[in-house]
């Protein structure tokens, strides 16, 4: 009996020492609050969208993390310095999410419709897109890709000032 509560102890130890080591290797990521939705999108049908500006890099990594809902007609514009390629992750998000990525002249190069939200350590979360240099990122509430029709090769109007 005293074997069995001995080896019943390690396994709990050891399995403790695992989900330690688990956490450890999450990365930090510390809220990085937005510029306010106060600069206007718009879409080729004509809608516009207020989109949050994610300008710096910690901007850009927090994104819409923690967020349990985001209405129709939101959402957030990510600033990139560089036209290249910039793959997208759902670590830590709560809702699916439409992603379209843009060159330089604002145009659509690349699309991730439904975008689901990753539950799970960071080392399982899958990256998307990147695939075609972008300068411009734009998350949408998921739906939106379909219900504004965007295409690739479609350009969106948004000016950002002394951001671009």
């Amino acid at each position: 009996m005293k074997k069995v509560l001995l080896a019943v102890a390690v396994l709990a130890v050891a399995a403790g020492l695992i989900a330690l080591q688990l956490r450890a290797q999450e990365p930090a990521i510390p809220y990085a609050a937005p510029r306010p939705a106060n600069t206007l999108v718009m879409l080729p049908d004509g809608s516009t969208v207020h989109v949050e500006l994610a300008t710096t890099e910690a901007q850009r990594e927090y994104g819409l993390m923690e967020r349990t809902h985001l209405a129709q007609g939101r959402g957030m514009l990510f600033v990139h310095r560089h036209l290249t390629e910039h793959g997208y992750w759902m670590y830590h998000c709560k809702i699916a999410l439409d992603i379209v990525w843009m060159d330089a002249g604002h145009r659509i190069v690349e699309m991730s419709p439904n975008t689901p939200p990753c539950r799970g350590q960071a080392a399982t979360c899958p990256t998307y897109g990147g695939h075609e240099p972008s300068r411009y990122v734009l998350e949408l509430p998921a739906g939106s890709i379909a219900l504004h029709h965007l295409q690739v090769g479609q350009r969106i109007d948004f000016s950002l000032g002394n951001n671009q």
